[in-house]
């Protein structure tokens, strides 16, 4: 019995030609050259049944491995094999591709993981490639250190940036990425790490010869380092002589000149001239 290709628009023998699930008939040579064309250029999602308007749940209609393999050599459906599953690991927003330059496989999230995820865990971040077997961090691509041990602060202020700039949807791809455990924890970590700066930055001077952060509570603006011994000024935070440290604050014209004490009296101190008396 011969059927009209759909391609060719010739008719084959049945031997020579693939009956689809769909019901569509095309001789074997002509799939051959299209779906080969398609894996050799990557576009797996066109391997499929070449019918126009035929569709399989709402989508152009896909063929099947059985397909595949009576059309198709081994190579190319071993390549074919390998497209789908990389397509299928790229649509998983918690996929991330192995660091070894030498191997990039896609490497999804175990399931255990994903449970774990949910119990306000960091063991979600933990991938190990089935490649090449190098287990990782999922944040930072390092080696894996551990549910305990933070990733490097650059990596996450990257990502923690990203994150508070971005959009309601875009925020819950990196959430779906990272984990939302993951993410909101680095968050909280973030906010406080910036409040700590703050609190730095306006309430302590750094020492100039070891950056030693060094808050005065009482007396003169002559600091003397306790980790590296540098004599510095706690106002302006300059290097200060250890021999004669005053005279940074007794050199006229200078920010600091007279001011080796920072008195700001309270109301409490403050006096007030009496300037009448009244007798009961």
């Amino acid at each position: 019995m011969s059927y009209p290709c759909g391609i060719c628009l010739t008719s084959r023998k049945g031997l020579y030609c693939l009956h689809l699930g769909c019901g569509h008939v095309f001789c074997k040579a002509c799939l051959a050259g299209m779906w080969g064309l398609h894996v050799r250029e990557g576009e797996v999602a066109r391997v499929g049944c070449p019918e126009v308007g035929c569709e399989s749940d709402g989508g152009f209609r896909e063929a099947t491995e059985d397909e595949v393999r009576a059309v198709l050599s081994e190579e190319e459906v071993k390549r074919w094999r390998w497209l789908r599953r990389k397509r299928d690991l790229e649509r998983d927003p918690t996929t991330v591709h192995c660091p070894m330059e030498y191997c990039q496989e896609p490497v999804p999230r175990a399931t255990t993981a994903a449970i774990i995820e949910d119990d306000e865990s960091t063991w979600g971040r933990l991938r190990e490639c089935h490649s090449c077997g190098y287990s990782f961090c999922s944040v930072c691509k390092r080696t894996w250190h551990g549910p305990h041990t933070p990733c490097p602060l650059p990596v996450t202020s990257k990502i923690i940036l990203a994150y508070l700039a971005a959009s309601e949807d875009e925020r819950i791809r990196l959430e779906r990425h990272y984990g939302r455990t993951s993410v909101q924890r680095m968050v909280r970590q973030h906010k406080e790490d910036e409040e700590n700066r703050k609190w730095l930055e306006s309430s302590t001077t750094e020492c100039p010869g070891c950056a030693l952060r060094v808050e005065k509570s009482m007396g003169c603006n002559h600091m003397t380092c306790s980790k590296c011994k540098t004599h510095f000024c706690y106002r302006c935070g300059n290097r200060i002589s250890a021999k004669n440290p005053y005279q940074h604050f007794s050199t006229p014209g200078t920010s600091c000149f007279s001011r080796l004490f920072d008195f700001v009296p309270s109301a409490e101190d403050g006096w007030q001239p009496i300037e009448a008396f009244e007798f009961i």
